[in-house]
């Protein structure tokens, strides 16, 4: 009997987590929160390419590092961008 409980409580959690997950997806952020990461995906490709300029212009140790690391977060923005406009992975519009 407790073994049966059990099951039924790890079928409820996996359940009540599954829902709370594509809640989760189908949700967008606050309209302010959308201006705030386009305003931010607009300028950071920019930053990161002069960033990026001045870390090669200087011998710095560690310049592959932290040109991927700009990489990596205009990238990060520009997803970030997408699915607060409601686009999808391959850019167009989510259902």
């Amino acid at each position: 009997m407790r073994k049966q409980f059990e099951l039924l409580l790890q079928a409820l959690l996996a359940a009540a987590l599954a829902a709370s997950m594509m809640g989760c997806a189908a949700t967008r952020p606050p309209v302010r929160i959308q201006s705030a990461i386009h305003t931010i995906n607009r300028y950071m490709p920019e930053y990161v390419t002069e960033a990026n300029k001045a870390i090669e212009a200087t011998d710095h140790p560690d310049k592959e590092r932290l040109t991927g690391i700009g990489d990596r977060l205009a990238a990060a923005i520009q997803a970030l961008d997408a699915w607060a406009n409601g686009q999808g992975k391959d850019g167009n519009e989510e259902q």
